[in-house]
Formats: C-alpha cells, sequence, structure tokens
C-alpha cells in the first residue's frame, strides 16, 4: 500500500498567483514571460530545498535535471494532481459515477441550532420529506447530521450524547431509505453513530474531524465498506476550532493533516476510490484563508483523492458578497455558486450544498457553455454551411467585375 504524500502541484496561472504561492515559502520566483504561464509549483513535503516553479512545456526537461529521489517525487505528484476522478464507489459497492462533476451533495440537518436553517428540519418526517426534495431537485447524496458543528461565532453550542444523535439521524435515515435508494451520507464524528447509520442505509460517512475524533471511526467504515469524505479541522471540536486560526503555510499544513486522514484511512483498507478529501472552509480558517483554500483547491488533488467542498451559506460569503449581517441566509445564495463555479473549476467532485436546486441548474449552465459541440452537431453544419455560400459566389463576383479569378 502506498503511503499518502503530502507533496503539492500548486498552479499559477499568472504572475500574481505565483508570487502569492512563493510567499508562503518566503522566495522571490524568477521572472517568467507571460507566454510560459499557467505554471505549476512542485513543493515537497519536509524537503530543505525550496518549491520548484515548473513551466508546464519545460516540465520534462526542468524535473530531468532534478537528483533521482526528487524527481521521483515529482513525478508521482504531477501523476497524482493530473489523474481525473472517474467514479466514487460507496457502500455495497455502489458505483458513483464523477467525471460529469461536481456533483451536488444535499444538506438536512437535524438539529434544532442549525446556523443555516435554524432547526427547519429537526422534526424527523419534515427531514425526510426535505430529503426526498432535494433528490428531487437533482442533488447526487443528500447528507443527514445530527449535531451542530457551526462555529462559535454563531452562539455556544453544547456536545449532545451519543444517544441523542442516534435518536435524531436513524429515524431519518431510515425513513429516506424506506422511499429510495438514492445514496445516502451520515455526517458524524463518532464511530458507533457511522456504524448504525450504515446498518440503516447510509453509504457515504461524512466526518469533520477527518477520523481523528474517533479513533474507530476509519475501521467502522472500512467494515462496511463505505466510501468516506476526510475533512480538515483545527483540532476536533467544532466549538473551539475557531480560536487560532494562523498558520504558517496554510495549504501545505492543511494538506499534510489530510495526507494523516488519509493514511489512517488506508491503513484501515478503506481504497483509494472511496475516499475524498475536504479542506474544511470554515472550520478552523479566516475568512481570507477560505478564500485562499478555495483559489488554490486544485492543489489538493495531488493527494491522490477526490476533492470536495463546502461553502454554502458560510459566514465568508455573506462576508465577501456583500450580504449584511442581518439578512436571511438565502441572500447568501449568489456567493455560494461563486464558490461551486471555484470549486468546479479545480476539479472537484463534490459541492455540499444548501440550495440544491440552484445549484445543481447553475452547474448544468456552466457546463453547457464549457463543452465543445461535436464536430458534426447540426449547428456546426449550418454554421459551415453559410461559410461556404460566400466563397462559392466569388469566382462570380469576380468576373463580373472584370477581375480574374484565381
Amino acid at each position: 500500500m502506498d503511503t499518502p504524500s503530502a507533496d503539492l502541484i500548486l498552479p499559477a496561472a499568472d504572475a500574481a498567483t505565483l508570487a502569492e504561492i512563493a510567499s508562503w515559502d518566503g522566495f522571490r520566483p524568477a521572472t517568467f514571460p507571460t507566454s510560459d504561464f499557467p505554471v505549476d509549483i512542485v513543493r515537497l513535503a519536509g524537503s530543505s530545498s525550496r518549491p520548484l516553479v515548473v513551466s508546464r512545456g519545460r516540465r520534462a526537461d526542468t524535473l530531468k535535471a532534478l537528483p533521482a529521489s526528487l524527481r521521483e517525487r515529482a513525478a508521482a505528484a504531477f501523476a497524482r494532481a493530473s489523474a481525473p476522478a472517474r467514479t466514487l464507489v460507496l457502500a455495497r459497492n455502489r458505483p458513483l459515477d464523477v467525471t460529469q462533476g461536481p456533483l451536488v451533495l444535499g444538506v438536512v440537518n437535524v438539529t434544532p441550532d442549525s446556523f443555516s436553517d435554524g432547526g427547519a428540519f429537526f422534526d424527523a418526517g419534515r427531514a425526510v420529506e426535505r430529503a426526498l426534495e432535494l433528490f428531487a431537485q437533482g442533488a447526487a447524496i443528500v447528507d443527514v447530521g445530527g449535531e451542530s458543528t457551526r462555529p462559535s461565532t454563531y452562539g455556544e453550542t453544547r456536545e449532545i450524547s451519543e444517544d441523542e444523535e442516534l435518536g435524531r439521524v436513524l429515524p431519518v435515515l431510515r425513513g429516506i431509505r424506506a422511499r429510495t435508494d438514492a445514496p445516502l451520507s451520515i455526517d458524524t464524528r463518532r464511530a458507533a453513530v457511522a456504524r448504525r447509520a450504515l446498518d440503516a442505509g447510509a453509504d457515504l460517512v461524512n466526518d469533520v474531524s477527518g477520523l481523528r475524533f474517533d479513533e474507530a471511526m476509519a475501521s467502522a467504515a472500512a467494515g462496511a465498506g463505505a466510501a468516506v469524505i476526510v475533512m480538515h479541522m483545527r483540532g476536533t471540536d467544532p466549538r473551539t476550532m475557531q480560536r487560532d486560526t494562523h498558520y504558517t503555510h496554510l495549504i501545505g499544513e492543511v494538506a499534510a493533516e489530510l495526507a494523516e486522514s488519509l493514511a489512517l484511512a488506508r491503513q484501515a483498507g478503506i481504497p483509494p476510490e472511496s475516499l475524498v478529501v475536504d479542506p474544511g472552509l470554515g472550520f478552523g480558517k479566516s475568512a481570507e484563508g477560505n478564500l485562499v483554500l478555495l483559489r488554490h483547491l486544485a492543489a489538493f488533488r495531488s493527494l491522490g483523492a477526490a476533492v470536495a467542498i463546502g461553502a454554502s451559506r458560510k459566514g465568508f460569503v455573506r462576508k465577501y458578497s456583500g450580504v449584511g449581517e442581518d439578512a436571511p441566509n438565502e441572500e447568501r445564495l449568489a456567493g455560494s455558486l461563486a464558490c461551486a463555479a471555484a470549486a468546479a473549476d479545480a476539479g472537484a467532485v463534490l459541492v455540499r450544498v444548501h440550495d440544491v436546486a440552484e445549484t445543481v441548474r447553475f452547474l448544468a449552465m456552466r457546463r453547457a457553455i464549457r463543452t465543445p459541440a461535436p464536430a458534426n452537431s447540426p449547428a456546426i453544419a449550418r454554421a459551415g454551411a453559410r461559410t461556404a455560400s460566400p466563397s462559392a459566389a466569388e469566382p462570380a463576383a469576380a468576373a463580373k467585375a472584370g477581375v480574374a479569378g484565381p
């Protein structure tokens, strides 16, 4: 089994982005002509060598000049970063095609104090109906959670017991599963809750602690053959995660801890095709840090796992999209969609959202715009015919004017 690596490839589309990335490691990169961009910054975890800036047109020659050990690590990181995610394997060997991603993971919070909906779906019956509604709106997966993980900026929360969490989520999961076979996720830090939820029909475990809160979580997921989203959080307690949001190298430190979580998963027997990493926007991050993570989200593909993101309705979205503090959370939709676009640009396979219908439509339109029409499509054929017509008439027009043809 290969040990997950925190070696990173950080793409830079322009000189300003390159300068930002270089500043984290305290070096000044060479000046590249505009024609050399985009470039890639190779950052080898734990290496005493400064990160290497590689022009894509000269990658082979640049890597060839490295010592053999560093060359092998850089080549492996490039291979991981460029490998497209194709299938996410869920519990019971259910394959989920992610080639058209990102897919939408809809949120159902079975809590009385959710920051996003204020406990609107705390009742089990309403939560079941909400999940079915989200599937009808186009959610590929519905994520059911019974523990509030909101930051303390939204008010203090109490830690609930395992029995209380089970009492919230199990009736909902069973109610959903009785009416649909669509994929379900359980949002929990506890192995015992995950086991019972998987028995009740969940297909995926979404652990905001990255398998670090409960040491039995990795084996619980592996035993059921479930997929796992390992998320980064500062510490393991949502109530204290925002006390320290300082990082020396945000991308590098988050990647290193996610690599450790991936190692725990692999040691427990969870295969790479069942693993997803999430850098954890808002979980021990400053507002500015969240923007950095979104801007450089593609770097996390270097970890060798699919990438997910959850920006929906979060505080930094309100702040940077110009929404007032007292405005309803629905006003954060536009900013949340901008984050979904950034996730799509970075190659993420899942976006966790509250506004499912709007996000599904937004991503569908983005996909339609960015998908080239096949050469034999009717639209292309008609355009070609219109282009050809004037050229066919040119010799006659030239003869009429007394000009010799070709």
